[in-house]
């Protein structure tokens, strides 16, 4: 686990930063999130202003790789016991599921010690295109908050897609990371990014895969989006609101539909989170 932040500044100015948990590699045949993770990591560790804005009022937690024994053993979706790591979120056995007892342990006491601004796990996904997000949505104090992170990011990334992204807490997921960060610990923006296997269906680059480069820079623009939702000046927030504002309605039906039924066998399927 890399700890980033500014650790020269007084004690007290540390004590007072929000956190940031982002994880990467839970499933090991997605190897796309580690570029995603690689774009990431080198932004934050940058001598450039933008970097050192986030040090200084952030502290990171950053596991570039939470299931390694999958990983070097050429596992798709599993760990060397045949399980989905992010199907135990629940109730991580320390001997089964190693890194996510350890990873839940270390979230909940990092949250005593500060206000956990954000978690976000990074995937890669086999059915659908672009780049996109799955959140959480169903608290009524929440139906914006938890959609605005997003938004803000298919501003600033042409590869991204926010109609892509979905809301929804379904059933069959409710062992994922995302939703137990939320559900559990009450954390509100609590993410999977999800990096097509294929590559975007629009603007310059529809049709062609995703390269190195192109997935470096959805970690660059994740790191843009943090400090953009974070600006004293929240005029590109307020637009992204308005905009949500009009959409939502429907959005927040069609979420709470999805909800209430069980999940179709299409859902299941799908390799989210």
């Amino acid at each position: 686990m890399l700890i980033i932040t500014t650790f020269g500044s007084d004690p007290e100015v540390i004590k007072a930063r929000k956190g940031l948990v982002i994880s990467s590699r839970v499933h090991p045949g997605e190897t796309g999130a580690s570029w995603m993770m690689k774009g990431i990591i080198d932004y934050l560790t940058a001598g450039n202003v933008k970097a050192k804005i986030l040090r200084d009022n952030f502290v990171f937690k950053v596991l570039p790789m939470l299931n390694v024994d999958g990983v070097v053993n050429g596992s798709s979706r599993c760990n060397l016991a045949g399980v989905d790591l992010n199907r135990c979120w629940i109730d991580p056995s320390r001997k089964l599921h190693p890194t996510i007892y350890h990873m839940k342990n270390m979230v909940k006491k990092f949250q005593e010690d500060r206000d956990i601004f954000l978690v976000c796990d990074l995937h890669g996904h086999s059915r659908k295109k672009n780049i996109f997000m799955y959140g959480n949505s169903g608290r009524v104090n929440d139906r914006m908050k938890e959609k605005i992170f997003p938004k803000l990011i298919d501003k600033n990334l042409d590869v991204f897609n926010y109609s892509d992204c979905s809301f929804q807490v379904q059933k069959a997921k409710e062992a994922t990371a995302r939703i137990v960060m939320w559900k559990e610990l009450g954390i509100t923006n609590t993410f999977t990014l999800e990096a097509s296997f294929c590559g975007p269906d629009q603007g310059k680059y529809a049709d062609y895969h995703f390269n190195i480069e192109l997935l470096e820079e959805v970690g660059h623009k994740f790191c843009d989006t943090i400090l953009d939702f974070c600006d004293p000046d929240q005029t590109k927030v307020k637009q992204v609101l308005e905009e949500l504002e009009i959409i939502l309605p429907k959005a927040s039906d069609s979420e709470s539909d999805a909800e209430s039924e069980p999940d179709s066998g299409e859902n299941i399927s799908e390799n989210e989170g």
